[in-house]
This record gives C-alpha cells, structure tokens and sequence, in this order.
C-alpha cells in the first residue's frame, strides 16, 4: 500500500529564536554598554555546541563623526529593526555634534571573527572558553590571540574591523521560578553574549564595574530568550491538546483490529515525524507476541493485521526485557549510538526492515496499569524527532491506544461467549456511557463529579469517592463525594416535615477538604502501586486513628466497612484514588465490574490530565485576551489624546504659512503660544508613557530612595505646580508634624497627579480638598477597596501610617470603571467625551510609586455629580534629626 493511502506526516516548525528579536536584544546591550558590535551564540543541542546566531555592529550615518574617540562622552541613536530608537549618553554626558548610528548585519565576507553560523566547542576559542568557565570575562585584543584557548586557531583573521577590547556574558538559564518554589537545580549555560569595541587610547575598552552590569543585562536576556520559548510551548500544547481530543474521538469508534491500527498511523504521524513504524501486542492467555503492523520507509507491510509476525518470549529476549521486566520508553539515535544500536539490534530489524541506519529511534510501552500489553516503535531519518513535548503527547495516545485495544479484546471475547453476550453488550454500553458522560467536559471538577456519579450508577453502590493527592504527597484529600446526605435528621418537636433524602455529589469543599487520609506509615503506602485492592474493617479504622477526628465521623456516618481503592496514575504520577465501598451483603466486585472500573478509570485519568491541560491553556489564553484588550485601550487612547495636539499644531502651522506676509506680530505670538502648548502637551503625553513603560511589569521592583519627608511641605510644593488652578478652590488641612518614608520626589510627583486629575475633572469654582489623618495600619486596611485588601496587612495592624484624602467636587466615576482607572491606558468613558487631555497612565503610575513606597492607593468615595475621593497611606516616620542649617536646606530641597 503506498503511504499516500495511510496520510503523509507532518514536519516540526524550526525551534531557532527570532532573528529580529536576537538583534534587538543585542542592540540594546551596544547601546548600554558603549560597543561597536556584538554576537551572540547558542547552544545547539543537536550538535552539543555554540553556534552563532547573530552578529551585528554599528554603522554610522553621521559623516561629521569621524573616529570613535572618547566613548565614555558621545550620544549614539540606535535605530533598531522594530522601528524603535535606543539611546545611550556613555557617562551621562552629551557632547555635539550627536553622533547617530544604524545597525548592520556582519557576514562571513566581512569578517571571519565570530560570524554567523560559527560553532564552538566547550573550551574553544573565547565563546567557548566562556561557556566552560561559566564567567564573565574582559579581554583585549592582544590577550585574546595570544590565550591558551586560541592554540589550535590559526592567529590571522580575515576582518574589515580590527576589535580593540572584548567583554564576552554567559546566558545561564533562569531559576527563578525553581528558586521560589524551594527546588535546588543546576544553572546550565543557554549561549553566550559577545560584545567588543574598536577603540584605542587611553581610557577605552570595557571596565571591571561593567561585569555586574553585562550579568544583569544577560539575565534579562535570558528572561527574553525563556519566554519567547515558552510563547511556542504553549502554542504546541495547545495544538497538541486539540489533537488528544481528535484522538480520543476517532479511537472509541474502532472496534476491530484493522480499523484500530490505521488510526494509530493515522494519529502518530500528525504529531511527529516518522519512517517506518511498527505495533507489537502481546497475548497473555498464549503467551505470545505478536506483530500485527508495520511501516518500512512510509510503505505499509501487507498482510500483517490477517496474519501476524508471531514469536515467543524466548525467540524475542530482547524486546521481553525492555517490555514487560523494565516496562520503560526507549529512546536514542541508532547512527550517534552505535553501541546502543548493537544492544537493541533485535528491536531495530525484523518486520519492518533494518532501522540501524536511522537517526531517531523511539520505543512506547503500551501500559494498562501495572502490565504491558504491547508496544509502539517509530523511527525517523531526522535527527532529534522526538521532543519531550511530543513524547508526552504520544504517551497520552498510546494510553488511550491501550484502553481501546482492550476495549476491543473484551468485545472479541464477548461474542465467543455466547452465553454472557447479553450481559456483556450491557457491560460494555455502560462503560461507553460513562466514558462518554466523564469526557465530556473540560471542567475538573465537572469532571470529577461525572466520574463518581457514573462508578456509582455502574456498579449500582450508594456511595463513590474521589481522593486526591496532596500537593505534598504526603496524603489523600476527599475531592468529590457521590452520595445520600450524611447527616441523619432528627424529630426535634417542630413538626415540620422532614427533608427529603437525595443523593448530594456537591458536598461544600471545606467539609469534603476535611477528611484526609495519611499515606506514609500506613496500608495505602504499601499498595499504591497496585491496580487496586481492597481496606477491609480493621485497616479503615486503622486509618481513621492516624487521620484525625474527620476521617473517624466519616466512617461512622456512612458505616463503610470495606472499600474498593483504584489508584489512578498518569504515566507513573499518581492523580488520586477512586474508592468505591462495598454493598453491605457483598464483600467483593465481580472481576468484569473491576474490569470495568479499571478501564474507566484508565480513560479518566488521561480526561483528567486533558482537562487540566485545558485549563492552563485557558488562563493562558486569557492573559493574552487581556494584554490584547490593553492593546486596544492605548490604541483608542493614544488615537484620541494625539490627535488634538497635533491638529493644533498642524493648523497654527498653515496659518503661520500661508499669512506669512500679512500676519501681525501679536497673532504670531498667539499662534506660537498655541504651537507651543499643544507642544508640551505631547511631551507630557509620550513622558507618562515612557515613564509607565520603564516601569516594567508590576512584578518588577522600583528603584527608589525611601527618606523621611515632610507631608506639608510636599503638599505646599505640589499644589504650586499645578497648570490649571487659577479657577478653582484648593485647600488642605495637614498637621505640620507629620512625616512619611518616601521618595521625595516621587511623593511629591503621587500629590501633583492626584491634585491635578482632581482639578481638570471637576467644574470652574469648585472645591479641592486635600488633608491627611495619622492612623494605625488596620484602620486603614478597613478602608481599602476590595481589590486592594490584602489579608496580611493585618498582621501588622498596629503599625503608624498617615492617610492623605483628595476630594474633588466633580462629575464622579461609574462604578463599573472605579477599578480599571487604575490599568494602563484606561480613562473612564466620560473623560474621553472632554476637552481635557489626558493618557490614561497617571493613576497608574501613582499607584506604582505608591505600593514601591510601602503604601495603597484606591478611589475611596465616589458618587455622581459630587464627586470623587482618592486615597493613599505611606508610613509614618520620626522626623530626622539635623541642625539648624540642615534643616534649612532640607526644607529648600522639598
């Protein structure tokens, strides 16, 4: 059969990161750092060496620059790909004129030094060398081609530009997260960052505080790196997870052997690449293994699914080894392992032909619990085929493979017995139902309750449960309880009637999360590796004592006196166990309901597994609905906010042109005057945006020099910078002796914006009321907004803050915005209908700078036509202790 007939495979994206995003990342590390150019390498697993992936350098486009001399003084304009500018004032001073630089891309003709595509080994060459050391270095020229590492390098370069001085980063991988979760790992080198400058003389090349420095940007390129990588992870897990549910789809629907073995082709080739395949079951009964489907070089083996390759465990030692003793997934590349491949030769020829030459090689075993019923074997031409991802997502099918195939055995079994197949077709039905019904969810714990519900219905018992492990493993917690109300009801005299009795598979979760039974040390300890077993009597009470009062009113109620246990386990992780207690005129199951609660279980294991993969992708999903939804905010914003100052800027400028000749000095100077507000209008606008935008994420901590600063006179400051108080009313009532722990500036930045929103947003001769009250940090906590409360500022309840309120005598704020005026690029909807400007980050920014001083800041009170009333507490300080003319100068400096 052609393999046209079976379904062409589909072929991995290539994992390489983005060119763009490489060169950006190295253009800004050219601009902080002064460099003329910079590489960087990666690690290519493949080849288990550095190669380069990008090289660039600068490119002047100011002929008045002549040379590069004094670095630490000139200005450069970096022009990135993304359109944006990054620049870079060397020391903090700028000299003219400004020297204004392009980035180019440096190929192999240009120079031989580091170009793209260039690999190095561990040890080799700088790149190398700084790989194995694991350290940041700072090289000259000189140094670099007479070093140890260069022995073997011929010392004449090919380069139209000569380097002066190196400064070679790892990129160690990031353990951030690790870290937080209190897991020890090992920091592995993602590539390596080269940056060099061509200067001469003296004061040039990299300095040694600079190497604190080129780690931290490296760190933030290594977030950059791990991210975008992660962007693609979930975008394949959610691929992958689509094509599970396909799967779980198609393989219910195949019942005999062909059909089944098609669909498996089917399914494997979607997910990854392969060559040639091969299906190998073993039968229990006879003891044989056979053959039943192979795949040589994407040509279908005739005859194989009518007559099977068949041999026994004595004729195939090798494959019974892995198989059934280790019950392990093999994987390695035949042509790169050479001894491996002469170790398994027995599973790389046979009926599929020689394998020996292939690249990717990959065994699954087809588990059902604790035995092996067969295994798949792939195989590709294409080195490293097989990804963790896609081996997990084959592992999934190859499970669900499994359940079907002995779905298939029970039915072939069925209609040679004639004498059960009635009751067998029934059994069958009800399994497919509860399949069906546990499936058909992505919810958990929907899930969860349909999987209960359908065990108890099936094996016709009163009572089902779902234990789930603990996150520390260390026990089972009660997640989903199918049963008749536990509470016996009672004749208390009132005569009302009693409640009807129904069976309840929704107890409230902090009854169910009470009742936790202890693995370590106990029965279950000893058999969670079985595929099930049974707690008679005397182990449930021996349970209940280890597991606390909970456990033992649990017993009691329900009067379970032995339970049916199933531990559920994905791969080799153990989800939970189902326990199903016994009717109480029969001790045991029959063996074809533990069958069947053994398949079903199998299946919702892997359901389970989906629905939490499904879940992530969700929350995934909407982060990204949310970042796209501030996306469109700053868009509508930044649309409307622009557009007025530029259209006054625009028309004053026609007028000016067009009446250049006839224009009177004093409409000059009006129109200059308009030019000029609409100018600094714009300038505010891109400030807060800029000023929002190197704030970062709000995980991000601010740099901020928390000093004791004096409420009044910050007040008295920031009232006086106000654009637009000649018309209305401020005040303020603050006790003089009152002080914060700030950041001076910052503080007084938090006070202008707030007096400011309150002054454009409220009417002509309107009241502005400022004043500040000295509470303990529990009495402001009770004021806080619901989104702003945090339950451990209780514990420091006690704790001295000064709360400052600004009441505005405005129109007021919808309630349905009093929380997304807070987000970035988002004004209430009334605001956008005004002629005041505004970007939409003020608020945001305040409450930034206000969290990263130790405070909160909320909209307290706001009704409509009265106004609103803005709130915000930092610590309260003892005022410092200086002399006279400290003081003095302390006061001239607020």
């Amino acid at each position: 059969m052609p393999a046209s007939t079976w379904g062409e495979p589909e072929i991995d994206g290539d994992d390489a990161y983005p060119s763009a995003l490489l060169k950006h990342l190295l253009g800004q590390m050219i601009v902080q750092f002064a460099a003329y150019g910079a590489c960087i390498a990666l690690l290519d697993e493949r080849i288990d060496q550095m190669k380069i992936q990008a090289h660039i350098r600068l490119r002047s486009v100011n002929t008045q620059a002549s040379s590069f001399d004094k670095p630490a003084k000139r200005r450069l304009t970096l022009h990135l790909e993304n359109g944006t500018s990054s620049t870079s004032s060397g020391r903090g001073r700028t000299t003219e004129p400004q020297q204004q630089y392009e980035l180019e891309d440096v190929s192999h003709i240009q120079s031989d030094l580091f170009a793209p595509g260039s690999t190095y080994a561990i040890g080799q060459d700088l790149i190398g060398y700084t790989w194995l050391k694991g350290e940041t270095f700072i090289l000259r020229h000189e140094d670099y081609l007479n070093a140890a590492f260069r022995a073997n390098i011929s010392p004449i370069l090919h380069t139209d530009v000569t380097p002066s001085c190196y400064l070679a980063v790892p990129i160690q991988e990031s353990t951030l997260i690790d870290d937080l979760r209190g897991r020890k790992r090992t920091t592995n080198i993602m590539g390596v960052i080269l940056l060099y400058q061509v200067n001469t003389g003296p004061g040039t090349g990299f300095q040694q505080k600079q190497r604190s420095e080129a780690i931290t940007q490296a760190e933030q390129v290594t977030l950059y790196l791990q991210n975008d990588r992660l962007q693609r992870s979930h975008q394949r897990s959610s691929e992958y997870l689509q094509r599970l549910q396909e799967i779980s789809t198609v393989f219910p629907s195949s019942v005999t052997l062909a059909e089944l073995v098609k669909n498996i082709y089917r399914s494997v080739s979607q997910i990854v690449d392969i060559s040639s395949m091969l299906l190998t079951l073993y039968d229990r009964d006879r003891d044989k293994i056979y053959d039943v489907f192979a795949m040589y070089n994407g040509m279908h083996v005739e005859g194989l699914t009518e007559q099977p390759y068949i041999r026994s465990k004595e004729e195939r030692p090798v494959w019974w080894q892995v198989a059934q003793k280790e019950k392990r997934l093999l994987h390695f590349s035949p042509v790169q392992e050479p001894r491996k491949a002469n170790d398994y030769d027995e599973l790389l020829t046979g009926t599929w032909g020689d394998q020996r030459q292939v690249e990717s090689f990959l065994l699954l075993p087809m588990k059902m619990f604790n035995r092996v019923i067969g295994t798949l074997s792939l195989t590709s031409m294409r080195p490293n085929a097989y990804h963790p991802e896609e081996i997990q997502v084959l592992e999934t099918m190859v499970q669900i493979v499994t359940v079907n195939i002995e779905n298939a055995k029970l039915y072939e079994r069925d209609r040679l017995l004639l004498q059960e197949a009635k009751q067998r077709e029934a059994q069958l039905a009800a399994i497919n139902s509860a399949l069906q019904v546990i499936g058909s969810g992505l919810n958990v714990t929907e899930l969860l309750n349909n999987l209960v519900k359908s065990v108890a219905v099936l094996v016709n018992v009163e009572m089902c449960v779902f234990f789930q492990l603990s996150p520390t493993k260390d026990e089972l917690v009660t997640h989903t309880i199918y049963a008749p109300v536990i509470i016996r009801q009672q004749d208390d005299g009132s005569a009302r009637p009693a409640l009807a009795s129904h069976h309840n598979q929704s107890v409230p979760d902090e009854l169910i999360n009470m009742v936790r039974l202890p693995i370590k040390g106990t029965i279950l300890e000893q058999r969670l590796n079985e595929g099930f077993f049974y707690l008679d009597t005397p182990q449930l009470e021996e349970l209940a004592q280890k597991g606390g009062e909970a456990v033992t009113i649990f017993l009691q109620e329900t009067q379970i006196q032995q339970m049916l246990m199933i531990p559920m386990s994905y791969q080799t992780e153990l989800v939970g166990i189902l326990g199903v207690p016994t009717p109480k005129d029969i001790h045991f199951f029959r063996p074809k309901d533990i069958g069947s609660l053994l398949a079903i279980c199998a299946q919702a294991t892997s359901a389970i597994r989906n629905a939490q993969l499904f879940e992530q992708r969700e929350e995934a999903y909407a982060e990204l609905q949310h970042l796209s939804k501030l996306k469109d905010e700053f868009l509508v914003t930044a649309s409307h906010e622009l557009r007025t100052p530029l259209s006054a800027i625009s028309g004053y400028s026609t007028l000016l042109r067009r009446k250049s000749s006839r224009i009177s000095p004093s409409q000059i100077l009006r129109f200059a005057t308009k030019i000029v507000g609409a100018t600094e209008q714009l300038i505010n606008l891109v400030s807060s945006m800029t000023e929002a935008a190197q704030m970062g994420g709000e995980d991000k901590k601010l740099e901020l020099h928390i000093e004791p600063v004096h409420v009044l006179s910050a007040v008295e400051i920031a009232s006086t910078m106000l654009t637009m108080n000649a018309e209305h009313k401020i005040s303020y009532d603050i006790d003089q002796n009152f002080w914060v722990g700030a950041d001076v500036t910052r503080f007084r930045q938090v006070l202008s914006n707030l007096l400011e929103n309150a002054v454009k947003y409220s009417p002509p001769e309107s009241h502005v009321y400022l004043s500040s009250t000295s509470m303990t940090l529990g009495e402001a906590a009770a004021l806080l907004s619901d989104d702003q409360f945090d339950p451990t500022l209780l514990e420091g309840e006690d704790y001295p803050v000064v709360l400052t309120r600004i009441h505005d005598q405005g129109e007021g704020i919808l309630p349905d915005d009093q929380q997304r005026i807070f987000e970035k690029f988002v004004r209430a909807p009334r605001s956008l209908t005004t002629t005041v400007r505004g970007s939409g980050l003020g608020l945001y920014i305040c409450r930034r700078y206000t969290e990263a001083m130790g405070g909160k800041l909320w909209l307290e009170r706001s009704v409509a036509n009265e106004g609103s009333t803005f709130s915000f507490y930092l610590p309260r300080v003892d005022p410092p202790t200086m002399t006279g003319e400290q003081e003095t100068g302390e006061q001239e400096t607020l």
